[in-house]
This record gives structure tokens, C-alpha cells and sequence, in this order.
């Protein structure tokens, strides 16, 4: 098992609360580390959330948890790591989502640079205006979304050879911005979907 968090400690008075051994000492914020309310907005920060990963050796993989607290913000400064006063920091409900990623062509037929696509579905039953939105990557590139609106139940395919987002063909990560740069909604991708060249993953 392998934690990753903030250590404390050690504490030359104060034994261990489970296994109590002096001094105490060991590691705690092993969960998300942004967008704390109250009295641990000060324990804010970026590119420092916690976590478990748990290796298995028979058969050989890989578990890995990640928690936040339900009082946490969902969107985050990318400089201080404090909650978003403007938006609503709550967590989207599974299948809640007006626009979504339901595809990518990430490994065209033919040779670099390929014609990747990124396919998007309007869910809800109104139109959307996609103007300002963007695409990223899993190195946080980013390719413009066309301008203009998607209609109810619609789908856009959105191309990539416009911008800086690449898919890579190692597995990788996509990601929907708005026109705030607020994350939308995202999906990932492995290598082994990514090898059958010309065919479309779904998501």
C-alpha cells in the first residue's frame, strides 16, 4: 500500500490514535487538498491532493482511491487552489450533464500529424451555445470547440488539427472547458483502445 499526503509528527507527548506508539508520528491529508471551506481553506493548494494506491501482486494490478469531503469545491482557482466564489462548486450528478464527450478518433489511419476528432452530444433538450469552449488534453493543450450552437440531442464533431490538443496514442486523457475555462466534463482512454488504428473509441 502506498499513501501519498502531508507528513506530521513527531510527537514526543502524543501517542499514535490507533496503534499508540510514541512519539506519534505518520501521514494524514491523503485525499483532495483544494477547495477546503472554513477553517482548512488555509490547507488549500494546487498539484498536491493526496491518495492510496494499493498493489496486488497475484494477480499483478493496481487499485487506486481517491476521496474528497462533500464540503469541498468541485471547481477550484488553478493558482491558490481556494473554491470559485461565482460557480456552483457542487459535484454534477451522474447523467446530469448537458454536453458530454462520447467519442474520439484518437488513432487515425495515415501518418503524424493525424486528423483527430472528438465527438460531443448535446443530452439535454435545449441547445447549447459552445462559443469560447475548448478541448484539452492530458498535457493541459488545448483545441477550440467550432462556434455556434448545438442543438437539442445533436452531435459535433469536433476536429483537433486546429489547436495545440493532441491525443496520444499511449492512452490519455480529454477534457471539456466552457467558455469560463471551467471543466465540463472528461473521459479517459488506454493504450490498448488507442492501437486499433481507424477506429473510434467510445466512451
Amino acid at each position: 500500500m502506498y499513501l501519498f499526503g502531508e507528513r506530521f509528527g513527531p510527537e514526543p507527548g502524543v501517542k499514535d490514535k490507533v496503534f499508540g506508539f510514541l512519539p506519534g508520528n505518520g501521514i494524514h491529508d491523503i485525499h483532495m487538498n483544494q477547495g477546503n471551506s472554513g477553517r482548512f481553506r488555509g490547507d488549500d493548494g494546487v498539484w498536491q491532493d493526496g491518495g492510496v494506491l494499493i498493489h496486488f501482486p497475484a494477480p499483478d494490478r493496481w487499485v487506486g482511491i481517491f476521496l474528497a469531503f462533500q464540503s469541498q469545491s468541485w471547481h477550484t482557482d488553478d493558482v491558490t487552489g481556494h473554491p470559485l466564489d461565482d460557480v456552483d462548486g457542487n459535484r454534477p450528478e451522474p447523467g446530469t450533464l448537458p454536453v458530454r464527450i462520447v467519442a474520439a478518433l484518437v488513432n487515425p489511419p495515415g501518418p503524424a500529424p493525424e486528423p483527430e476528432t472528438v465527438t460531443l452530444l448535446n443530452a439535454s433538450p435545449d441547445p447549447v451555445d459552445l462559443t469560447g469552449w475548448r478541448i484539452g488534453d492530458r498535457l493541459g493543450q488545448k483545441s477550440p470547440v467550432p462556434a455556434g450552437t448545438l442543438a437539442a440531442g445533436a452531435c459535433l464533431l469536433v476536429p483537433l488539427a486546429g489547436g495545440d490538443a493532441r491525443l496520444g496514442n499511449h492512452g490519455g486523457e480529454i477534457t471539456l472547458f466552457d467558455d469560463r475555462a471551467l471543466k465540463v466534463h472528461g473521459v479517459s482512454y488506454t493504450k490498448e483502445q488507442a492501437a486499433r488504428e481507424g477506429w473510434t473509441v467510445v466512451f
